[in-house]
């Protein structure tokens, strides 16, 4: 009995984030939506680590992992990212489609590549952060991220280059595998410390900055290794 509840405690985290993205599409309200997301996130974390810990990683567990990433990280930051449109022309609505494609395409590849102790691509709950960051800027007044969504031509490209980013062969370092060397913990700790600080000088900004500096920063670790 308390064998089978161990290996199922990873699966109840992931269905909880399943149901936090559900409830943000239901919701339909960028705050409270986003909070939800948010939400999603953490118990995607506790899921992983508590596979890890407990030492139940499964196959099905893995799948399971999969389809709530794509409704929290995938199908909810596209509805809502809807709700941004500059105008009500149909052609506003296909962005959002840049970003459901991406995502999915993204994580059936994840499952599809053998486990290494970096992603390759832009982790999907990444780019959701960054979308994420978004509704956060417009919901609280942030003039600059209310100017550059409310401009068509950055709506439309910032799905596609996020679509983009999700399914290239750029390495990503991942905050899973902090333990591997110095150089990589250090990247890994100015991270860390930068979103610390940007959240606490200015939260509007501060998630869409942090993603662009995780970009930035696993692009440059990729080439130091490389030489």
């Amino acid at each position: 009995m308390y064998l089978n509840l161990r290996t199922k405690i990873p699966s109840i985290f992931t269905l909880m984030n399943l149901c936090c993205g559900f409830s943000a599409i239901l919701m339909a309200d960028l705050h409270m939506s986003s909070i939800m997301l948010l939400l999603g996130m953490f118990f995607d974390v506790i899921d992983g680590l508590a596979a890890r810990m407990l030492k139940v990683q499964s196959k099905l567990g893995a799948q399971l992992d999969s389809f709530a990433d794509l409704v929290s990280f995938g199908l909810a930051p596209a509805y809502l990212y809807t709700q941004l449109i500059p105008s009500d022309r149909w052609f506003y609505y296909i962005p959002a489609f840049f970003i459901l494609i991406g995502s999915t395409l993204r994580l059936a590849i994840f499952n599809l590549r053998p486990s290494t102790t970096h992603f390759i691509g832009l982790p999907t709950p990444a780019s959701a952060f960054f979308i994420i960051g978004i509704f956060i800027g417009v919901e609280f007044g942030s003039e600059f991220v209310q100017s550059i969504i409310g401009t068509p031509s950055i709506y439309i490209l910032i799905p596609m280059i996020l679509m983009m980013l999700n399914l290239s062969r750029m390495r990503m370092f991942s905050f899973k595998q902090m333990g591997i060397n110095q150089g990589y913990r250090l990247f890994i700790l100015i991270s860390l410390v930068t979103f610390v600080f940007l959240t606490i000088y200015n939260f509007k900004l501060s998630m869409p900055i942090a993603v662009i500096l995780y970009v930035i920063l696993s692009l440059i670790h990729s080439i130091k290794i490389q030489k």
